[in-house]
């Protein structure tokens, strides 16, 4: 597996909003889904995380989006990262098991502030939140 650039997004973000790197994930020269990895501090990205990921349905199963996180890691401690966030909601099973078998530690879980909730979906206002010192690795 490999994570291949797609794209650095700086240019017509909302506003408030950092800039962020696009990651393809690719496996036997496959895309099997995408990893995002946001620019801002621990508390710009206390709610959504540095790190966002998907995988094509079809692909799902293979711990795809685990191997691409640790592939995330080093790429960005090279970027100058020294801590990361990434959160789920509670109900999100997948998710949840795919951070806790990651280095993260788990915070708390909280309720998104109203004044952040337009950047989020209505049903997910409530996040599990982990951070993870890139430091200790």
């Amino acid at each position: 597996m490999r994570l291949e650039l797609l794209s650095y997004e700086n240019t017509n973000l909302l506003p408030g909003w950092k800039p962020y790197f696009i990651y393809l994930i690719m496996v036997d020269h496959q895309e099997v889904g995408r990893i995002i990895l946001r620019e801002g501090s621990s508390l710009e990205r206390y709610y959504d995380g540095h790190i966002g990921y998907s995988i094509e349905e079809e692909y799902r199963g293979h711990h795809y989006s685990r191997e691409a996180c640790l592939l995330l890691f080093e790429i960005a401690k090279e970027k100058g990262f020294k801590e990361l966030m990434i959160s789920c909601s509670p109900e999100n099973l997948a998710s949840r098991k795919i951070i806790e078998s990651l280095p993260f530690h788990y915070v708390e879980t909280k309720t998104v502030p109203k004044e952040l909730r337009k950047y989020f979906d209505q049903d997910d206002y409530v996040k599990r939140i982990y951070r993870l010192n890139l430091e200790e690795l």
